[in-house]
């Protein structure tokens, strides 16, 4: 017997309804095409989001070291690891994959450990998307689709393929209406823009500047500072003003990926600062948007490389840990429990717990256009639990705590940030600039293996389409095989960064303002691998 039932896609934030079938054997996806905001089309994520449900990597038991053990084995080790550090010497870390009801648990539960050490693991730097500029208001579904004038900084298209679409019509519906794309990379995205402006990776956000200042010299911004620093011509700046200027009905799109953005703060701030001065409404096309912890990422690092935290819970859906290029601090720590959906091919040293997927369980949120409620769709995988069941296990009670609310911020603390914001420093040789693709889910989907490099480029290197290539950053060294396209500068690789191969070329930085967690574009060695 089918059934049919509805849910609301959670890989970003668009919000997405699909039908979830079951005929009786496999679980498979079913167009709505009466559902807003999406009527039956979805991204590549979106299409394969059943596969979650009985994929063969579904962990469904504890694992301790890599090896399998009950339930009763995990809460007795968790017990001891307890009771051997207090309470200032744990921390409790939260990622995405939770609802606000399980992160508002997750807090309460640090409270019951007797620890201030709660933190926000999640370091993708569409986060900063949530941040808000004050006086900027967030753009509705219905202003898309009306705007004849819209700025995408960022590669908007890969971040929400679906929301591409009502940027498209939008952009087709009249002769006059203008699409202004700002990117370090060629993407499909940038085809579709009248005006395109290439700028140097991790320098969006200067563009961006300038045209604040071209748009209110009022702000006594340095434009042709801000030009020269992202290499895009003055007038090529002031030709993008004048079409978001000239046109009332509009847009301000951004998307920030993983290795691509040198501050995620300044880049969502200023493409908001832009919106401000032309009376447009702002979208952040973020996968998630998770609030701050009572301890930042950089003084929970600092506390671990001190030897101040001897046991880590780190709770989130996806993987452990959720950035491989943390763990070599995160070896310090004693004793560490994490949660996932899926088992990892390498075993994480340490106590890994099974936990329900999205599809799996109930909960509330909010999305691009609206308030949404999920109810699971199918019952749980055997063996996994939720996140409060894990907690009442350890605690014996469940208790929650608000988690904060950023407040907005002032144009003047923005101004005052870019004035002291250091110019970025000249790059000889390589710089590797990541990429989220529009299909991918960690390395259950693409094994991303491939690199892209300029014509010029793979001449100086030796190498064409498929050869190999070598490359090491100070935190890794992988082999790729090579894809010679003019979509990127000279001097410019591109690698995606669903793959935790991938991410661990790049390191966690931190940045002013507020030493705020990043992970930039990153300088790389490059040659031709022999054989």
């Amino acid at each position: 017997m089918k059934t049919v039932r509805k849910f609301v896609c959670d890989f970003c934030l668009n919000g997405c309804n699909i039908g979830i079938l079951f005929d009786g054997y496999q679980y498979r996806i079913e167009y709505l095409t009466e559902e807003p905001p999406n009527y039956g089309r979805l991204c590549p994520r979106g299409n394969s989001a059943s596969i979650v449900i009985d994929h063969p990597k579904r962990l469904c038991y504890p694992l301790l070291d890599g090896k399998e053990i009950t339930w009763q084995q995990a809460l007795n080790t968790i017990q001891q690891w307890l009771d051997e550090c207090s309470g200032r010497e744990r921390a409790v870390v939260y990622s995405r994959g939770l609802s606000p009801a399980e992160a508002a648990t997750v807090a309460g539960f640090a409270r019951q450990l007797g620890t201030e050490n709660l933190v926000c693991g999640y370091l993708e730097p569409d986060n900063f998307l949530g941040v808000q500029l004050a006086g900027v208001r967030r753009a509705k579904l219905e202003e898309v689709q009306s705007a004849r004038a819209i700025l995408l900084v960022g590669d908007v298209f890969s971040a929400s393929p679906v929301a591409a679409k009502f940027i498209l019509d939008a952009r087709y519906a009249e002769r006059n209406s203008r699409l202004v794309v700002i990117d370090s990379i060629r993407t499909r995205q940038s085809g579709f823009a009248q005006l395109f402006l290439l700028v140097k990776p991790g320098t969006e956000y200067r563009a961006l500047a300038a045209i604040a200042g071209i748009l209110d010299p009022k702000l006594n911004l340095d434009v042709d500072r801000f030009a020269v620093e992202c290499g895009v011509e003055r007038s090529r700046l002031e030709e993008a003003a004048a079409i978001l200027k000239s046109t009332p009905a509009g847009l301000v799109g951004a998307a920030a990926s993983f290795g691509r953005v040198a501050n995620p703060l300044l880049h969502s701030l200023c493409a908001q600062l832009v919106a401000l001065k032309t009376d447009k409404p702002f979208a952040g096309f973020a996968e998630a948007l998770i609030p701050n912890g009572r301890l930042s990422f950089q003084q929970f690092q600092e506390k671990v490389v001190q030897g101040q935290i001897k046991m880590i819970f780190w709770f989130g859906g996806l993987f452990p840990y959720s950035y491989p290029e943390v763990f070599p601090a995160l070896s310090q720590v004693r004793f560490r429990v994490a949660t996932t959906i899926f088992r990892l091919s390498s075993p994480l040293p340490g106590l890994v717990l099974p936990v329900v997927s999205e599809f799996e369980k109930s909960g509330s949120g909010e999305t691009l256009w609206r308030q949404v409620s999920r109810e699971p769709v199918v019952r749980p995988v055997s063996g996994s639990r939720l996140i409060s069941e894990i907690i009442q296990g350890i605690t014996g009670s469940t208790a929650t705590e608000s988690l904060n609310v950023p407040v907005p911020v002032q144009v003047d603390k923005l101004l005052e940030w870019l004035a002291g914001s250091r110019k970025p420093e000249p790059v000889s040789g390589y710089l590797l600039v990541g990429e989220r693709r529009a299909i991918g889910i960690g390395e259950f989907y693409d094994s991303e293996e491939e690199i892209t490099v300029n014509p010029a480029d793979a001449r100086q290197l030796g190498v064409k389409d498929e050869e190999l290539v070598t490359v090491k950053s100070r935190t890794a060294e992988e082999q790729f095989r090579v894809k010679v396209s003019g979509a990127v500068p000279a001097g410019v690789l591109v690698v995606g960064v669903d793959a935790h191969r991938n991410r661990r070329l790049f390191s966690v930085e931190f940045d002013e303002p507020g030493g705020i967690a990043t992970i930039p574009p990153t300088k790389v060695e490059v040659w031709r691998t022999q054989g």
